[in-house]
């Protein structure tokens, strides 16, 4: 990818730094202990890794990942 000055430009990003901090935050303030975070730069997918009571280690999913979406054909709003 160049930009018209011939330079080469980075792919925008899918996620922000922000955004794990916030799902580290909120694991936290629950009162989970996050073992480990594993992030999917090209879904933006983050997954909390978090310590059991017995120091194992258990996937926490987000249930946002696999919902359906909404149809791309839906009629939009004139105005």
């Amino acid at each position: 990818m160049t930009d018209g000055t011939g330079k080469r430009r980075r792919a925008p990003s899918n996620f922000r730094q922000q955004d794990v901090a916030r799902a580290i935050k909120a694991a936290k303030t629950a009162g989970l202990d996050v073992a480990r975070v594993e992030v999917d730069p090209k879904t933006a997918r983050i997954t909390l890794i978090m310590k059991g009571a017995d120091g194992e280690e258990t996937k926490i999913e987000n249930p946002f990942d696999t919902a359906p979406l909404p149809s791309p054909m839906r009629k939009r709003r004139t105005e």
